[in-house]
């Protein structure tokens, strides 16, 4: 099909063009949750209604238009094809299947009794009165491309979005609120437009392209049509990992004030079942499917509580910790309905899926899977499991990609047992080196992290609560700082077993050579530890980033701190195919270590000697853990009294190292590496990366 061929249609034209189609919208309703008098019932995030490309084009049918909002409709019809003739690359190939989100500012959203003015993603296909402010869940099939329509019409309180912060125009502070885009968070996808570029810039439908002067020197969408939607393909390698991923705004200078709103969502990738994947063989080996399946978005939402001439409490779109200049500066009520802010914090809290603490049920000995999704602005928890009938704990992947067996020669396979894989114990000490460590990197779960558990009921009725774990009383990377030990949810156990026949994977299954992962990378051995090419440090000092912007602290990653302008060559630069191993560590306070694209199998940590003022010899894990996101620590400060402002940071004793290593996938394009405590990467804690051809010394498009 050529996309070329198609002109606007009227929507009774177009839907009957597509009538006679065999094709029809894969409807998935939203999980239905038992009704319970204890607490918030769990919920899922819905599943987005696909659409099918066909050679009449989009297949819509009549069932589909009942539930889809007339606005949007035309706005599919007349734009998506238009978008695929513009920016999809390939040719005549369109998606496979499409997602069509919506960025929008609700001004229904519920959460913990409160009913919200927010910015949120949304299902275009049907209404979302009443739902949890949580993005629907996206599903994409590894082998095949998927279309994400994203159309942006965030609606600000004021000319700056968010009362009292000033919409300044430079690269490092926070700004420019209702501008977004979109990022596949883990995706191994190309990240040249229109695939995972978070170098564009897509302006709310409120505030046009042409209005903002300030997009000229910063990278943008060049496009003919509008700067407020853009058609996003993913075209997801026949290799790729199964798992859980997510997406959310990558716009810099907006990322902590959107996601800590909600705008985030899981997104699963599948394998076809014949390929006898991960899933699969859960599925036909241990009986454990799609339906046992809970997906978990952590959240920390907190707002400034507003409240109308008529007295009835609403939020307004104003994240907790965003608190620059004066509420009233820029509030402008004619376009916020009326709402007057106030500066009473209100509902700080760490959310599931737009809920507090909710309830799962499980039968006696049923096992679940929980596809965790830490989607909070900066805070990392370790879950753990506490209360009557606490279950068995099982870590099966972190970060989308399967774990692979234990290495270490306690855990290895006895030659007439096959052990259940992979038990957490939270229980081991840290003179355990390797198992405490290892145990410590699964079951940490910093902001961006990822993790699947698998959790086994007792055979006692009862209840138990999942919440963060105390320091000292689990295994944790969280070495500096107070532990946040925020309740999550809580299990319920009824009095009846389990008809399932459920059972654990073993360490031989997960040994099946189906189970794809990320090619190990080469490394060179310098003695016993590999040599480091790359090295990472991030550093928080006090000092501005300009005289004309007054900032401080300053963020930075080697001593330099984000600047994308168009033409000028990335901040790190890397050659396709190479392997790279590189130290990460924080000098003071503890960051998040994130780079797009490419995942990195982790090697182990170097705890820090601060009497000598080196790090230690560094332990290995007890077996390869890929990531893309990694918690890097810092012990902490002092409490001694300054005299000078400058000196506050350097009272800190640096945490662990990380040692990991990448090997650069084969394509080339311009990314981004950075500290996923958003507001860090707001305020600068971020770098442009870019993968060249070696032959050439450019990208594949050029």
């Amino acid at each position: 099909m050529n996309p070329t061929a198609h002109s606007p249609l009227s929507r009774r034209a177009f839907l009957k063009s597509t009538a006679a189609t065999t094709f029809a919208i894969a409807f998935v309703p939203t999980a239905r949750a038992e009704t319970h008098a204890v607490g918030t019932v769990f919920a899922s995030p819905a599943n987005l209604a696909k659409a099918i490309q066909t050679p009449h084009g989009l297949a819509f049918t009549e069932k589909f238009e009942e539930t889809l909002e007339e606005q949007y409709l035309e706005f599919l019809v007349e734009h998506w094809l238009q978008h695929m003739d513009v920016n999809f690359i390939g040719g005549d190939q369109v998606p496979d299947v499409f997602y069509a989100l919506g960025c929008e500012t609700r001004t229904d959203a519920p959460f913990n009794g409160t009913t919200l003015r927010i910015p949120a993603y949304v299902d275009m296909t049907k209404a979302n009165g009443g739902q949890p402010i949580v993005g629907p869940t996206l599903t994409m099939e590894r082998g095949k491309t998927t279309g994400v329509l994203l159309k942006n019409a965030i609606q600000g309180c004021g000319a700056d979005a968010i009362p009292g912060v000033v919409d300044n125009l430079s690269g490092w502070k926070p700004h420019d609120f209702t501008s977004t885009n979109l990022h596949t968070h883990g995706l191994h996808v190309s990240p040249q437009a229109p695939s995972d570029d978070v170098l564009i810039i897509l302006d709310s439908e409120y505030k046009p392209h042409s209005e903002h002067a300030g997009h000229s020197a910063h990278h943008t969408i060049q496009s003919a049509l509008d700067a407020t939607s853009y058609a996003y393909r993913y075209e997801l390698p026949s290799d790729h990992p199964v798992g859980t991923f997510w997406y959310h705004p990558h716009k810099h200078g907006s990322v902590a004030a959107q996601v800590g709103s909600g705008m985030a969502g899981a997104l699963i990738v599948r394998a076809p079942e014949i390929e006898n994947d991960f899933d699969t063989l859960l599925a036909t080996n241990c009986n454990i499917t799609a339906n046992d399946e809970k997906i978990v978005v952590l959240q920390t939402i907190s707002y400034f509580e507003t409240t109308t001439a008529g007295g009835a409490g609403q939020g307004v779109f104003y994240p907790y910790g965003y608190y620059v200049g004066a509420v009233e500066d820029n509030f402008d009520p004619n376009t916020c309905n009326g709402l007057t802010p106030t500066k009473a914090a209100t509902v700080p809290g760490l959310g599931v899926n737009g809920q507090i603490n909710p309830v799962i049920k499980m039968d006696q000995g049923e096992i679940k899977r929980l596809r965790f999704v830490n989607a909070s602005n900066g805070q990392t928890i370790v879950p753990q499991f506490v209360g009557e009938g606490a279950p068995e704990v099982y870590a099966i992947a972190v970060d989308g990609i399967a774990l692979l067996p234990p290495t270490a020669p306690n855990v290895a396979p006895d030659a007439l047992l096959d052990p259940e894989y992979f038990k957490i114990d939270y229980t081991v000490k840290e003179t355990d080196a390797e198992a405490y460590w290892t145990n410590a990197e699964l079951i940490t779960l910093a902001p961006g992290q990822r993790l699947d558990l698998l959790i086994r009921a007792g055979t006692t009725a009862g209840s138990f609560q999942l919440q963060g774990a105390a320091k000292g009383s689990v295994p944790m990377v969280v070495e500096g700082g107070d532990a946040n030990t925020a309740k999550i949810l809580m299990v319920e156990v009824t009095a009846e077993p389990s008809t399932k026949n459920q059972t654990i994977p073993t360490v031989s299954l997960f040994e099946a050579a189906t189970i794809q992962r990320p090619v190990p990378p080469t490394v060179a051995i310098d003695g016993v530890w590999p040599a480091a090419t790359q090295s990472i440090e991030f550093k928080t000092i006090e000092e501005n980033f300009t005289e004309a912007y007054p900032s401080r602290p300053a963020f930075v990653v080697n001593n330099q701190y984000f600047d994308a302008v168009v033409g000028d060559p990335a901040q790190i630069q890397l050659l396709k195919g190479d392997t790279d191993v590189w130290n990460l560590y924080s000098s003071n306070d503890a960051h998040i270590f994130h780079i797009h694209i490419n995942s990195f199998q982790a090697l182990g940590r170097s705890t820090y000697d601060a009497g000598n003022r080196v790090y230690n010899a560094p332990v290995t894990y007890q077996m390869p853990i890929w990531r893309d996101t990694i918690y890097i620590d810092s012990i902490g400060g002092t409490d001694i009294q300054l005299t000078q402002a400058a000196q506050k940071y350097e009272t800190y004793t640096p945490g662990t190292m990380v040692t990991m290593a990448s090997k650069q996938f084969d394509f080339t394009g311009e990314f981004v590496l950075h500290c996923h405590n958003l507001f860090h990467e707001d305020n600068g804690m971020m770098l442009t990366v870019s993968i060249l051809d070696p032959e050439t010394g450019g990208t594949d498009s050029e």
